[in-house]
């Protein structure tokens, strides 16, 4: 039988997918692009744009493939579950955020009595659902998942009611992971995670696993997907300032500069804080690329505040900063903010934020113009060949590079590629 996967969302997903994907080879299935006899769609719900998406791939995948069966999990069928809304979702097995390593099982299951199936848990308190990436896949980079769920509980998110409490893999599967991944080949690592600095493993924290990670023989490069600036802990930072393999590329977010909607957010830091730590770190790392998120048009953000939080995005001088319309999710606290934005000032709100953005990020890259700097070569296409510096820069040559391949390039204007 074959199969294909749908992936929306977070990097979490693009892990549990390739582990998903893993567990049809080994029962027997093949890969297929299209007219497959199975369709796993991994769905995201972070936004309603997003729950839109999950829901307009499930319904085309319906109408196009009648007899195949459509399996749907993840975070927009648990927030469907939480919602008394699972009713909504054409597919023959529906599950969340748990059991996705017996989404095979459940398909043998389904073809053996043709009943629809539903699995879904209290996610509070839930054990960490154990995951290993074993193959070797047609790529460079090879994403790690350490941790699942979320305390957090900003006010505008409901990740924390889909994918429950932290938990964390245990470390020492975390880093026989790793060690198999680069005798597979890999030369990048990248950690993953809903809340990756909160990883904790009893006495063992994420200071102490990237402590262990970097001293992997032949791991050349160790990136993490999004940590928080209140997770950089100096004990973290000392691995960082250290080692060579950590990467000089973080990604924070920031989500307002505003101290007064960061409050709104119920964020763990204000701007005096995340501005200090900032200033430490790109003392302690040269070349350090640092990219962000922000929500704008949150509920009661004024214009000043608006103002206010651009003025601080340009003070703080990330690399890049990827941009968020608030998006109002039934059940969270925001939710009930009577002062909501209209949409048409949450447009423009955007479009100023990402005229900074490619400002700041052209910015950066020009600093680089001239230097000979070491790229991981993923792919060729039509002629190019591309890859990333460590600091993420993506370069896009004629010169002729094999995959998986570390080279010097000198920069230029023609081969630095601008950020998707």
């Amino acid at each position: 039988m074959t199969f294909n996967i749908k992936t929306l969302g977070c990097k979490v997903n693009t892990y549990e997918s390739e582990y998903i994907y893993s567990l049809f080879i080994e029962k027997g299935f093949s890969y297929v692009e299209e007219n497959a006899d199975v369709y796993v769609v991994n769905s995201c719900t972070v936004t309603n744009m997003a729950d839109r998406k999950s829901r307009q791939v499930i319904n085309s995948l319906r109408r196009d493939n009648p007899g195949s069966v459509i399996v749907v999990c993840g975070c927009f069928s648990q927030n469907c579950y939480n919602t008394g809304k699972l009713d909504t979702i054409n597919a023959d097995i529906v599950i969340g955020n748990k059991d996705k390593s017996k989404i095979v099982d459940y398909v043998l299951e389904y073809l053996d009595n043709k009943e629809r199936i539903e699995r879904f848990f209290n996610l509070r308190g839930a054990s960490f659902e154990d995951m290993e990436i074993k193959g070797a896949y047609d790529r460079t980079r090879a994403y790690v998942k350490i941790e699942d769920g979320c305390n957090a509980f900003c006010s505008y998110c409901v990740i924390p009611f889909t994918r429950g409490s932290v938990r964390s893999k245990n470390h020492e599967s975390v880093i026989e992971e790793v060690i198999s991944l680069v005798n597979n080949g890999y030369k990048e690592i990248v950690l993953t995670g809903i809340h990756t600095g909160k990883y904790n493993d009893g006495e063992y924290d994420f200071a102490a696993l990237v402590r262990d990670l970097v001293k992997i023989k032949g791991l050349k490069r160790l990136r993490v997907s999004s940590i928080e600036i209140n997770e950089l802990t100096d004990e973290v930072l000392d691995v960082f300032k250290n080692s060579d393999v950590f990467v000089p590329h973080l990604h924070i977010p920031l989500q307002s500069g505003s101290d007064q909607v960061l409050k709104l957010m119920n964020r763990k830091y204000d701007k005096a804080y995340f501005e200090e730590r900032i200033n430490y770190i790109r003392s302690i790392k040269k070349d350090l690329s640092i990219t962000t998120d922000v929500i704008v048009g949150f509920p009661g953000e004024t214009d000043e505040m608006h103002k206010e939080s651009m003025e601080f995005i340009k003070k703080i001088g990330f690399t890049k900063v990827h941009v968020f319309p608030y998006s109002d999710r039934e059940g969270t606290v925001a939710s009930k903010i009577k002062e909501k934005i209209d949409g048409n000032v949450k447009k423009e709100r955007v479009k100023e934020l990402l005229s900074i953005s490619e400002e700041l990020e052209k910015e950066f890259y020009n600093k680089y113009i001239g230097r000979d700097m070491e790229v991981l070569f993923e792919e060729e296409k039509e002629g190019f060949y591309t890859g990333h510096t460590a600091n993420f820069i993506k370069v896009k040559t004629k010169e002729e590079h094999k995959s998986n391949e570390l080279a010097m390039v000198k920069l230029t204007e023609e081969n630095i590629e601008m950020a998707n």
